[in-house]
């Protein structure tokens, strides 16, 4: 058996030809082709705006700048995400404060995001970790009551759903962000999206995403033809048109895409439902999980170590998601201590990211959930 990986692009002819075609356009930045995608996400998503950029950490970055987080204000965050979620924070000099996540679902505890609250909270970052959507309602409830903004970390979510709204509408939220990384649901490589309906945080966004420029509506009065001025502290942000073509065609078969990670998920949760060595993501009947990642549980940290290596003998490379950013040393150095989110902790040690992507085979993913059978009866 071939290599397997917890993750991979799918990439086709249709994808090489449009890159191949982009390379030969009179512009491969700033050109036509990062519109055509940012409108493609616009009717994806069904959000009024988006704002194409480098990565989802500049979409993060971007996003919480949009909105007005500044120096010592702070976000509230779970630890069980990418250390991204929190450093856009920190490049801001905001602060960051970590809720712990519910057992069941391994989402934020909507619960415990109420007792961290202070005056200075100004944005609440839900993780839609693995593809399945936070509980929103009561989240907004809760930003609602406080006068406190929503950015949707949706780096995991794109096409998923949450009570017939899809992941990126912003219904719930004043802004989304996503990532196409090579792993995620489509890719432009390394790339990244802010999705709102904010026309303010939109035009603030376009700014801060190229330097902070703007070459049309002026504050001081022109004085060259080629005049241009500097409104904000911006960043080089910008995407690609190579990029923005790539994705442009990586859209067009999202829908594919996801199904196939949603067979393949079905075949995990037939195939362990009735092991009590393991434990899956909660299903939610009003809920769409667009399945970025796969993730199960082991009865110990020890037993999911053992599996871990006797897949990686068996060229089955998963993978562990995540340590909790509070545990990571940079946080340590700056006062965090991951013992105050144990549920994230315990998590991190016994949580495995198994192989889904839209290019496994079924052969392939028979043969995971054997050498994991395997592995259960004889370590």
């Amino acid at each position: 058996m071939e290599k397997i990986t917890y993750g991979r692009q799918t990439i086709s002819q249709e994808d090489k030809d449009i890159v191949v075609k982009a390379l030969y356009s009179s512009a491969i930045t700033q050109g036509e082709y990062v519109p055509a995608f940012e409108k493609a996400l616009k009717e994806y998503t069904g959000a009024k705006y988006a704002v194409a950029v480098s990565s989802g950490t500049a979409a993060l970055h971007i996003a919480y700048a949009a909105l007005g987080l500044k120096e010592n204000d702070e976000i509230i965050t779970c630890a069980n995400t990418f250390a991204a979620t929190g450093n856009a924070a920190l490049y801001i000099k905001a602060k960051v404060k970590f809720a712990d996540i519910k057992p069941d679902d391994f989402l934020i505890d909507e619960y415990k995001i109420n007792p961290l609250v202070t005056k200075n909270t100004k944005i609440i970052v839900p993780i839609h970790y693995a593809g399945l959507t936070c509980n929103m309602e009561e989240i907004s409830k809760t930003a609602e009551n406080y006068n406190i903004k929503i950015v949707e970390d949706a780096c995991h979510a794109l096409g998923s759903c949450y009570k017939n709204s899809k992941t990126g509408s912003c219904k719930y939220s004043n802004a989304a962000v996503f990532s196409f990384h090579p792993v995620k649901h489509i890719t432009t490589a390394e790339g990244g999206a802010i999705l709102t309906n904010d026309e303010e945080v939109y035009k603030t966004s376009i700014l801060l995403r190229s330097h902070g420029m703007e070459k049309v509506n002026f504050k001081n009065v022109p004085d060259s033809p080629t005049y241009h001025e500097m409104q904000l502290l911006g960043y080089n942000y910008r995407m690609t048109d190579i990029q923005a073509a790539l994705g442009i065609s990586q859209l067009k078969r999202a829908d594919d895409f996801i199904k196939r990670r949603l067979d393949i998920a079905d075949i995990y949760y037939d195939a362990f439902k009735d092991n009590n060595k393991i434990t899956m993501q909660k299903k939610y009947s009003d809920r769409l999980n667009s399945h970025h990642l796969f993730p199960v549980l082991f009865e110990t940290n020890e037993l999911r170590d053992k599996v871990y290596y006797y897949l990686k003998e068996n060229n089955i490379f998963t993978q562990i998601h995540y340590m909790p950013v509070n545990k990571h040393p940079y946080y340590e150095i700056l006062g965090y201590d991951y013992k105050e989110t144990p549920l994230a902790y315990d998590f991190y040690r016994r949580e495995l990211s198994l192989p889904v992507y839209p290019l496994l085979t079924n052969e392939e993913v028979y043969f995971v959930i054997d050498k994991i059978s395997t592995a259960l009866k004889v370590l």
